[in-house]
């Protein structure tokens, strides 16, 4: 299968949420410290997705200085669809059909709710099926305020009724869809208003209900908000992130851990994926761990490539992990030129062993480095690590290397063979039992 697309619906007004919706917009207002989009901008990486279309439309700046960060970091790209007047739902994915008309799959989702789903399995699931659409589900307290679908023994969705007088079950319309090229054509060609009520009676009998959310709530009003900031903390803690929204990372340099070593790599030809590597990413990812490419590019210093052509060959490996449905969460590098050969001095805070770039990606990204990893195939990786006080620092090598380096005696490192075992170590040393990716 190709890469899905994803499309967050996020410009709705949030009425019913005034005053706080007066200056902020529905889609960014706080969940544990981060923008509820945030949550499912991550979801959709940890699904294999890298091409996400957002549509705005109420206080659109404060969207796209989000969207403007997260794209700066190469990892994914989001696509603003600014709609001067609101168009609907479904009036946005009619709108916009060139956008995923080339997708294998598309993933759609409204931005306004909080849940614990595993879109990764969710996924899975729409593809071991032949129907063109699967709609998550989730249990509903109150069936007649929400759309109710009945499924038959093969979770095929038999009916759906917009609140319906009389329910005939409990599992409810979560606003996550995920649909086929077919699917998504049709739905362009209905130029409907709303999905809800024009367009998934369309689908009744070709699309299946997963019921893969313990935990999901709309948060569109004040108590709901309430209630959502609440539970978030034990929620969140299923999938590794901390009471205050911050979670783990670990840190990958690029050349000798995760593509072979090519001398000051100028092209993507060169550019080689070591054996386990996109393995070990998607691992790590559905552990809960964020993934980031710290990576000095003296290169770019040396006048020897550009800063187009490092983006470019950053955006190639970023597609060859995406293929196989590991996604990054953010790229860093610098380009400062080194005036001694001696991996153990910091020349420039951003430059390995400095530890610049992992707290600039702490702050960016929300990211807790007591419980984060570094993993490298130079000692100033590891030293990187150590001076940002990240949990534990990698190293991927032979043990001779890196006891003959210069290391002061408080930094300590394990050392592994290749990328693959330091997954294995990580992921040994943090049991994932309950866990999922957020």
């Amino acid at each position: 299968m190709g890469i899905p697309r994803g499309v967050v619906l996020a410009a709705g007004l949030g009425t019913r949420l005034r005053p706080l919706t007066d200056r902020t917009p529905k889609c960014m207002i706080p969940v544990a410290g981060r923008p509820i989009i945030d949550y499912w901008v991550r979801a959709l990486a940890d699904a294999g997705v890298r091409d996400v279309l957002v549509n705005t439309h109420h206080l659109p700046e404060q969207v796209r200085t989000y969207m403007t960060n997260v794209n700066d970091r190469i990892g994914m790209h989001i696509h603003e669809a600014y709609e001067p007047e609101l168009l609907g739902s479904a009036g946005t994915i009619t709108a916009n059909g060139d956008f995923a008309a080339d997708a294998d799959e598309v993933i759609i989702i409204y931005a306004d709710n909080f849940s614990d789903v595993d879109l990764r399995a969710m996924l899975e699931f729409h593809r071991a099926h032949d129907d063109p659409f699967t709609m998550l589900l989730f249990r509903a307290p109150n069936p007649k305020a929400c759309g109710i679908a009945e499924l038959d023994d093969e979770k095929r969705v038999v009916s759906f009724v917009e609140k319906p007088e009389e329910p005939k079950s409990d599992l409810a319309n979560a606003g996550v869809y995920i649909v086929d090229r077919n699917a998504w054509q049709e739905m362009v060609d209905a130029r409907a208003f709303d999905l809800g009520h024009d367009v998934l009676p369309l689908f009744v009998g070709r699309m299946r209900g997963y019921a893969g959310a313990q935990y999901h709530l709309d948060v569109g009003t004040h108590e709901a908000y309430e209630r959502v900031q609440q539970d978030a903390p034990a929620v969140l803690a299923k999938r590794r992130i901390d009471p205050d929204g911050r979670r783990p990372a670990v840190f990958l340099d690029r050349d000798g851990t995760l593509i072979e070593n090519a001398h000051y790599l100028s092209n993507t030809e060169d550019v080689h994926v070591i054996l386990g590597a996109i393995e070990a990413v998607r691992r790590l990812r559905q552990a809960g761990y964020a993934c980031i490419i710290v990576s000095n590019q003296s290169a770019i210093g040396r006048g020897m490539i550009t800063e187009d052509d490092h983006r470019h060959i950053s955006n190639h490996v970023c597609e060859l992990f995406a293929r196989e449905g590991a996604v990054f969460d953010a790229l860093y590098h610098n380009p400062h030129v080194p005036k001694s050969r001696n991996r153990t001095v910091i020349e420039h805070p951003d430059r390995k062993p400095g530890p610049g770039m992992l707290q600039t990606a702490a702050a960016e990204l929300h990211l807790n480095l007591g419980r984060s990893w570094m993993v490298g195939d130079f000692v100033s990786d590891i030293l990187a690590g150590h001076h940002a006080g990240c949990e534990g620092n990698i190293y991927i090598g032979d043990h001779d290397a890196i006891s003959d380096a210069d290391l002061p005696d408080d930094v300590t490192c394990d050392v592994v063979r290749d990328i693959a075992s330091a997954a294995d170590l990580i992921l040994k040393q943090q049991p994932v039992s309950g866990a999922t990716p957020s």
